[in-house]
């Protein structure tokens, strides 16, 4: 009797590994994947059709190449428990029936909250052409430990903005870690359902449910709908929602413009956490943690006086409420990312963001997975005795 398969050690993998896998495309091969798929097009199972073309010949399907850049996930790197949950690949020559093609699959990031990497593909022909290229994002599934179901059954996190960036790594990091999630977004619907994809996938609940965090009746309802999804209060906030930056001079700007950064970044975290601390003093106690930001600590950038005005009333309503709630069983906290490779940077040109990674002492950006990290330590026992904190994820930017 063979030995059961064993899963992938995550801790071994690295990022630069590589592996490399080598097929022949024959036409025994090409016609067993026509009908497995069902794609009989005539170009990749009819020679005398093929030679009526442009191409002069049977042309693989894309998606055998495809399929075979899998089987290099799924046996050698990553290897066995990994799941495939997002792919983009570019088809940038034909590959002709009888044509050999190395196909490459290296690590490219590796975000130990998540369990997932993100994977560089390249495949050749015989003669060194690119044919296809591409990157993908997979999951590595880990054996479930058993104390895992029943932490899950009474821990339930509503994540505010967590349909990408910062706010979808810590629904991730959350929901494979055995905490029911709610993924609150305002807008991106589908965004926000390929998080709960990501969570689901990893054996963890969540649910995407909309609400603008500014208004406080939809709030009420999230937090109603959150309790009735997952049958316990909700014991862990994360107020994350946030809306652009709205890069202005000071004297250009309006108390319209200050408004519109206040109303969510300090009312939406007020209304949130007005609404889910019932159901924590109902169930003896919970968690808030507030995402602010490192440009509160020391010298702000010009143009974002909105913005820091607001995380700074975020960072001082933290501790007033830490004061407050702690002796109630509520630890209210900070955690303050410096600059992060999410969409809020996407402005910013590659070489600024080159020169800040080089300043920094750790020489690089911080991910959203480092943000998740800092999260997962404040909802854990390590972070029982941790209140009214400001943390600071900036890799020592700010110390």
């Amino acid at each position: 009797m063979s030995q059961p398969r064993q899963l992938t050690d995550f801790n071994t993998l690295k990022v630069g590994d590589r592996a490399v896998l080598r097929r022949t495309f024959t036409a025994e091969l090409v016609n067993a994947f026509a009908q497995l798929s069902g794609d009989d097009n005539p170009l990749h199972v009819d020679e005398s059709f093929a030679r009526r073309t442009t191409f002069g010949r049977p042309v693989a399907h894309g998606m055998l190449s495809a399929a075979l850049v899998s089987s290099v996930v799924g046996t050698q790197l990553p290897g066995p428990g990994a799941l495939w949950f997002e792919q983009q690949f570019e088809f940038l020559l034909p590959v002709f029936v009888g044509d050999e093609v190395e196909f490459s699959v290296r690590i490219e990031h590796k975000s130990q909250a998540t369990r997932t990497v993100i994977v560089s593909v390249e495949g050749r022909n015989s003669s060194g052409h690119l044919v296809l290229r591409g990157q993908g994002k997979v999951m590595m599934l880990g054996d479930k430990p058993a104390a895992a179901a029943g932490q899950s059954e009474n821990r339930v996190a509503i994540v505010t903005g967590a349909s990408r960036g910062i706010g979808g790594a810590i629904a991730v990091a959350l929901g494979l870690h055995g905490t029911a999630v709610v993924v609150n977004y305002r807008e991106s619907a589908s965004q926000a359902e390929g998080v709960v994809n990501a969570i689901t996938q990893g054996g963890g609940r969540a649910v995407a449910l909309r609400a603008d965090v500014a208004d406080p009746i939809a709030v009420a309802a999230l937090v109603a709908d959150a309790e009735a999804k997952f049958g316990h209060p909700v014991n862990i906030l994360v107020n994350n929602a946030g809306g652009p930056t709205l890069q202005k001079p000071f004297l250009n700007q309006d108390w319209q413009d200050f408004e519109r950064h206040l109303s969510v970044q300090l009312r939406g975290a007020f209304n949130c956490c007005k609404a889910v601390a019932p159901g924590m003093l109902k169930s003896g106690g919970g968690q808030i943690i507030n995402i602010g930001s490192t440009y509160t600590w020391s010298t702000p950038p010009a143009n974002l006086s909105g913005y820091i005005t607001a995380k700074a009333a975020l960072a001082a309503m933290t501790r007033a409420a830490a004061v407050e709630l702690g002796p109630q069983g509520i630890r209210v906290n900070m955690i303050s990312p410096g600059m992060t490779e999410t969409d809020l940077i996407a402005d910013v040109p590659e070489r600024m963001r080159k020169v800040f990674a080089q300043q920094n002492p750790l020489r690089r950006l911080a991910i959203p997975d480092d943000v998740a990290q800092a999260v997962l330590m404040l909802c854990s026992p390590a972070g029982a005795y941790v209140n009214g904190a400001d943390i600071p994820v900036s890799g020592g930017s700010v110390m």
